[in-house]
């Protein structure tokens, strides 16, 4: 319990000066970036297990164990790239839906227009 309060004593100045998440922002734009090189990163292995399948499964031909193993190699690596495209196509849909552009942009308030009166 004593930890709790601690925690939330020491993040106060943070909730006190609430437009300062400058720290914040960019600790998610480089967990962001890391994300984006590891999402390719990880299709290619997929596709690269796939191929190794393939390549497997054509070069023992005539033994059925290494064959089984390289068809089950080529079917993982479908499922995999199946699930990463599936969700990738899922997330833009629903970022298109939310109007979600990915990009943060601040911009000023609109001006307070005073009405005129005739």
């Amino acid at each position: 319990m004593k930890k709790i309060i601690t925690g939330i004593l020491l993040m106060s100045p943070m909730f006190a000066f609430a437009q300062s998440f400058a720290p914040i922002q960019n600790l998610a734009g480089g967990v962001g970036a890391i994300i984006n090189i590891l999402i390719p990163a990880c299709m290619a292995l997929a596709v690269l297990a796939f191929f190794w399948g393939l390549v497997k499964y054509i070069a023992s031909a005539s033994d059925e164990a290494a064959k089984e193993g390289g068809k089950t190699l080529m079917i993982w690596g479908m499922i995999a790239l199946f699930v990463m495209v599936a969700l990738w196509g899922i997330l833009g849909w629903v970022q298109g839906q939310l109007g979600i552009t990915g990009t943060v942009t601040t911009g000023t308030p609109p001006a307070f227009i005073v009405p005129t009166t005739l």
